[in-house]
């Protein structure tokens, strides 16, 4: 049974209504459906930074709390180190959020579904899919 923990992108689209968005999710039980504190931080950093703070903080909340949130604990944080160090070696370094999310992502072994391809590509034992394509 393939879980997924999904990235801020694709939860502002399914938001949005985006149609391939939207129907990838519901071929998909919603016990499988997670995201992660950085992912609901940013969502929430998305509704404070608003015209309509109150209303969007009610519409994220209420569409979040349908998610499994995903802790960054001792074993993504090894995974973190791990991998920023090897990207750093390469001269492929992302952002620590993204990096963040990738290491929650692969320390419960999910996979991650993200339209942000360029930066997550780039950790090769990540599992990573776009519903956007």
């Amino acid at each position: 049974m393939r879980r997924y923990v999904i990235d801020s992108d694709m939860l502002i689209y399914f938001m949005k209504g985006q149609k391939e968005v939207v129907n990838a999710f519901i071929k998909i039980a919603p016990s499988n459906l997670y995201t992660t504190r950085i992912n609901y931080t940013e969502l929430l950093y998305g509704a404070y930074n608003s015209d309509r703070v109150e209303k969007n903080l009610e519409k994220v909340k209420g569409f979040l709390a349908h998610f499994q949130i995903l802790e960054f604990d001792q074993t993504a944080s090894k995974i973190f180190a791990e991998t920023k160090a090897q990207l750093k070696r390469e001269g492929n370094l992302i952002q620590d959020m993204d990096l963040m999310i990738a290491a929650i992502t692969m320390s419960k072994g999910y996979t991650l579904v993200s339209n942000n391809q360029k930066h997550f590509q780039r950790i090769k034992k990540l599992d990573l899919i776009n519903w956007m394509e």
